[in-house]
């Protein structure tokens, strides 16, 4: 995994503004934020948003639940 791949999980981990951002607009969400991926990452990156996108709500409400507080 790059470092640039590991700085996109990190932030969208911990940054729930830029989460959403990534969801809508993954290119602009990545551009605004510095972050510069490969062709292949950038592809990986958008088929994860695809499928994560169908129980987006549900996910985050299961972190915030395990992490003990709303991001």
């Amino acid at each position: 995994m790059s470092p640039e791949l590991e700085r996109l999980i990190g932030k969208a981990v911990i940054d729930s503004d830029f989460r959403d951002k990534l969801f809508d607009n993954p290119e602009q969400a990545l551009k605004d934020a510095g972050i510069t991926l490969s062709p292949d990452e950038m592809d990986k990156v958008r088929k994860e948003i695809k499928e994560r996108a169908k129980d987006r709500s549900g996910t985050y409400k299961a972190l915030d639940t395990a992490k003990g507080s709303t991001w």
